[in-house]
């Protein structure tokens, strides 16, 4: 019995290893009070690619999407912004023009709280959903959920 508790046990951590490792980026989601501005930025790891918003959507990659839950008290104003130049490069693993991010990914999505409602709304929820690809290979489309503290 211990050994199959053992053997349980290696095989979820290094499966959990696997899936995180197959991630290749690390997000960070927060709200500017100053600029009332949802704000999420992405940490690529070295090598490895994001595609923007700007890539169409028959080109091959899936371009990165932000989904925020529509409560409310928030009134969304226009869409996220990616705030940083993507690079335009032709992909010769999707034969087309694309546009990536390399090591960073920011964007922002400007929201009104209207005050009569905001007391009792103290967070935001949303996903993520985007793939990576090295120069060889792409990694299967994630979405990631987030939760954002508003006060």
């Amino acid at each position: 019995m211990l050994k199959y508790f053992a053997l349980l046990h290696c095989l979820l951590y290094f499966g959990f290893s696997q899936i995180t490792a197959q991630n290749h980026l690390s997000w960070e989601f927060s709200y500017d009070k100053l600029n009332s501005s949802v704000v999420i930025k992405g940490t690529i790891d070295k090598g490895w690619h994001l595609y923007s918003q700007k890539t169409p959507a028959n080109a091959g990659p899936i371009p990165v999407s932000i989904i925020i839950a529509k409560q409310k008290g928030i009134k969304f104003i226009g869409k996220f912004e990616e705030k940083l130049q993507p690079h335009e490069i032709f992909d010769v693993n999707f034969n087309s023009q694309v546009y990536l991010f390399e090591n960073t990914y920011l964007a922002e999505q400007k929201i009104k709280l209207k005050k009569a409602k905001t007391q009792h709304l103290k967070q935001l929820t949303g996903s993520v959903l985007y793939m990576v690809c090295d120069d060889s290979r792409c990694m299967p489309p994630i979405e990631v959920p987030f939760t954002i503290q508003l006060k």
